[in-house]
Parts: structure tokens; sequence; C-alpha cells
């Protein structure tokens, strides 16, 4: 049995749900808080444990957890192409750029819905100048008429999706940014992907 010890109301909890859903695992999803740890290193953002695997395995972060379900899981490699050098590294670079936006956007999310201390300008303008990046990149894959960030649907629209569609709840707003916003609406259309509070379904209809 897989079992997610999990925060529902975090992004980087979500990648992880997301993934499994997509790959149509079953799993087993228990407060993060009954997860027992050493209380001098606290407590992780989440931990993954899969006893199907031999030896067992148990991961501690979200990136780590993406890249062994996918290793493991994904059969026809469509999530992480091994095959595919370039296609494989580009992966990784959003992997990257998925924790820088947790780092930012994340954050604020987090200060402003939560609490949890933080210079909230700063992370606001990086979460900002990610955006705009992001922005960018995905408007050139659309006159390639490609509709994801690394070709078709990867582990990179994975990581990045819940900071990105969540981040307006840390005061960043997505509306300068139309191909992120048409991104985030193909991404949920993806068979299998779960959403979470504060993430809302596209309206039938829409176009992409």
């Amino acid at each position: 049995m897989i079992t997610l010890y999990d925060d529902e109301t975090s992004a980087e909890c979500h990648q992880v749900r997301a993934l499994l859903g997509v790959l149509g695992l079953d799993f087993r999803s228990v407060a993060l808080e009954e997860y027992d740890t050493d209380t001098d290193s606290g407590r992780p953002a989440l931990v993954l444990a899969d006893d199907r695997a031999d030896p067992p395995a148990v991961l501690h972060d979200a990136s780590s957890a993406l890249l062994y379900l996918a290793r493991i899981y994904d059969h026809d490699e469509r999530l992480l192409p091994h095959d595919e050098p370039a296609k494989f590294a580009a992966i990784l670079d959003w992997l990257a750029f998925a924790r820088a936006l947790t780092a930012c956007a994340g954050a604020a999310r987090r200060h402003e819905s939560f609490g949890d201390p933080l210079d909230l300008l700063p992370a606001q303008q990086e979460a900002h100048r990610l955006l705009r990046v992001m922005d960018r990149h995905l408007w050139f894959q659309e006159q390639q008429h490609e509709d994801f960030l690394a070709g078709g649907f990867t582990l990179a629209d994975i990581a990045c999706f819940g900071d990105v569609a969540l981040c307006e709840e840390g005061g960043v707003s997505r509306l300068d940014y139309p191909a992120v916003r048409r991104w985030c609406d193909r991404v949920k259309r993806v068979p299998g992907f779960p959403l979470m509070s504060g993430i809302f379904p596209t309206a039938a209809g829409l176009p992409s």
C-alpha cells in the first residue's frame, strides 16, 4: 500500500496527490500530524511511504516523491521520458522552478492564509518575476502548438500547478499572465487530475 502523510492545504502535497491520481494509483491518505518524527529535526512537508516496493521506500520531499513515483509506476514514461534526454532535462529544470515558486508564491499564500512568518513584498515580487518567465514560455509553446510546459503533460506541469493556481490567495494576481491562465485550465482537464480546496474546475465549454 502507498501511504501519503498529507496536509490537504499544502500545494506540495497536492503535487503528489495529483501524480497519484493521474497514474490511477490507490493510496491511503493520513494526516501529516500523525507521522511519527524526530522532534529535533522537525516535521517534513510530506511523507510518501510505499510498502509495495522491495525494500519499502520512504520519501520526505515533493520533488523526490514525484521522481520516484514516475520512475516506478509511469510504465510508458509519458510523464518523465528517460529516452529523451533533452526533455528529461527540461522537466528537471521545471521541478527546480516549482521549488522556487513554492518559496515565493507558496510562501506568500501560507503567510496570508495561515499566518506563516514572511517578508511578504519581496516574495510577491519574486512570484511575479517567475510568472512572467512562465507566461512567456507558455506563449511560445502555444505558437508551437504545445499545450504544456515541456510539450505533452509531464511532471513539470504537476509540480508547478498548485502554487500557480493558488497564488492569488497570497496577493499575487494572475491577471497579467494570460498564457498561464490558459495553461491552468488545460491542466485541470487532464484525466485523473485532482483539484484541492481553493482550485475550481474549468467551466464547461470554455476554450483551452
